[in-house]
């Protein structure tokens, strides 16, 4: 999932105004990419397993759909109290990873991240959920040091012009971790002897992935900044109109996006959609985070003014097609083979890979649907904000509606069109802070809370008529605030 705060313009401003970096042994600048990019890649599978845990814990533990949702509220609600407390205190003291260091900074979150991961493995032996939950939110406050540390840190790695390529880079890995997480976790988890032993022993090693990490950085001798300026600001950031507005639709994109995430497997397997076991539910649940990966690369390439048109539709649709052939290629592996019991074969491969393309192939017409919207609308992030938006709502009612394939392919389409939905609220809420533009992106990253607290409410929603396809009516009030804010709430008005 994209919980990934990453704003081009909020960075780059941030490197213009606000950071004086030394920049020393420039060959370590790649292996710095390297190392920040993977550790993207890692917080996005950490992140989307919750969305497979969710429903396990919610079986073994008879936990209502409300109740399964607590798991998200310790995750999310982390991000919104870490995050707030990281602006109070910068207000008062000063940006405090700016005084550690980005070095630091992101040791200290890789550390907190790996005692929750681990920390999980001694909980379990509780046998209560509620228990559990101290491990996610731990998880979570790392992550959020993470996510404030890592994002400025790639932009300003080299130099600005390529800044764009470099973040657009790092959030590919990071979907590309929300699709693999759930289709590898959900295989090991779903076809061990003990899920709950599994469990302990999938977090165990990522905890140990995250602590190892940060004793690698301490080999590694990474570029390093520091701010040597004080920027004095007249005014409040709450002056602005469309970050107020944007604050609201971060908070409720976050909540949709992880609530549609956290159901999609007990969707599919309703007897009217799918019918599907709960490891070929996990198979599909990699299309849905998938179709984040293809929206947000395929417009890195579509909307980037130093194309002509020519190169736009053919970078673009080069950039989509590989992108869902991996895609296609992880949920093969998953679900052909590791599944199935299999050995790896080559010689199985094409046959197996043909075989679930062919299975998979009704998504092919989403997103040509949204390889032609992005053409034509790229260069307006209001507009294809508001078109993608709207497209969801639509999504959502036929899915409510109807039944079979209708319905179980306008579910996983869903991905497909939140892809740019994150970038393009953070972009158009940041424009014209100028020197606000830091607190301003504090303020949106706060807002991430609505992945704990909106999920309770499609619980609520799920637990009341019986069924979990009432509660995908639920995010139909997320989605229409974000065409709301889209159409009117981003326009720049500064209130004096």
């Amino acid at each position: 999932m994209n919980t990934c705060p990453v704003s081009l313009n909020n960075f780059l401003t941030l490197a213009r105004t606000n950071l004086n970096f030394v920049i020393k042994n420039r060959p370590t600048k790649s292996l710095a990419f390297i190392i920040i990019t993977v550790l993207f890649f890692l917080w996005g599978s950490i992140t989307s397993i919750n969305d497979v845990l969710v429903q396990i814990y919610k079986n073994s533990h008879n936990l209502s759909e409300f109740q399964s949702m607590l798991l998200f509220l310790s995750f999310f609600g982390a991000y919104g109290i870490g995050s707030t407390v990281y602006f109070f205190y910068s207000q008062k003291k000063g940006d405090p990873i700016n005084k550690l260091g980005y070095k630091k900074g992101i040791q200290l979150g890789l550390i907190i991240s790996g005692i929750g991961c681990a920390s999980l493995y001694p909980l379990m032996e509780f046998n209560n959920f509620y228990i559990y939950l101290a491990a996610f939110f731990t998880i979570g406050l790392g992550i959020t040091l993470l996510q404030i540390s890592c994002n400025p840190y790639i932009a300003i790695l080299g130099p600005e012009h390529s800044a764009s390529t470099r973040l657009n880079l790092s959030q590919g890995f990071n979907s590309l971790g929300t699709t693999i997480g759930p289709l590898f976790a959900g295989y090991f988890i779903l076809n061990y002897m003990s899920s709950d032993l599994a469990i302990q022993q999938l977090y165990l090693m990522c905890g140990m992935i995250f602590i190892l990490f940060s004793v690698l950085l301490i080999f590694v001798k990474l570029p390093h900044y520091k701010n040597d300026e004080q920027v004095l600001l007249s005014g409040s950031v709450f002056q602005f109109s469309n970050l107020k507005y944007g604050m609201l639709a971060i908070f409720f994109y976050v909540g949709a996006e992880v609530m549609i995430g956290a159901k999609i497997m007990p969707y599919l397997s309703l007897p009217e959609i799918g019918g599907l076991s709960a490891n070929d539910a996990a198979s599909y649940l990699g299309i849905y985070w998938g179709g984040a990966m293809i929206g947000r690369l395929g417009i890195a390439v579509i909307s980037n003014p130093n194309y002509t048109l020519p190169k736009k539709i053919v970078g673009g649709g080069i950039t989509i097609s590989i992108t869902f052939l991996i895609v296609v290629f992880f949920i093969t592996i998953k679900s052909q083979f590791l599944d199935a019991g299999i050995p790896f074969q080559f010689e199985l491969l094409a046959s197996k890979y043909t075989f679930v393309l062919m299975e998979i192939k009704t998504i092919t017409l989403f997103i040509f649907g949204q390889y032609i919207l992005m053409l034509i609308f790229g260069k307006s992030s209001n507009n294809l904000l508001s078109i993608f938006s709207a497209i969801i709502l639509v999504l959502l009612l036929v899915a409510y509606f109807f039944e079979g394939k209708i319905a179980f392919w306008c579910i996983l389409s869903i991905g497909l069109f939140n892809s740019i939905l994150w970038s393009n609220i953070f972009t158009l809420s940041i424009k014209g802070l100028n020197e606000f533009t830091s607190q301003g992106s504090s303020l949106l990253v706060i807002m991430i809370i609505g992945g704990a607290i909106l999920p309770l409410g499609m619980g609520l929603v799920s637990d009341h008529f019986g069924s979990v396809k009432y509660g995908f009516l639920f995010p139909i009030i997320s989605y229409l605030y974000i065409l709301y804010f889209g159409l009117f709430g981003s326009r720049t008005k500064q209130n004096i």
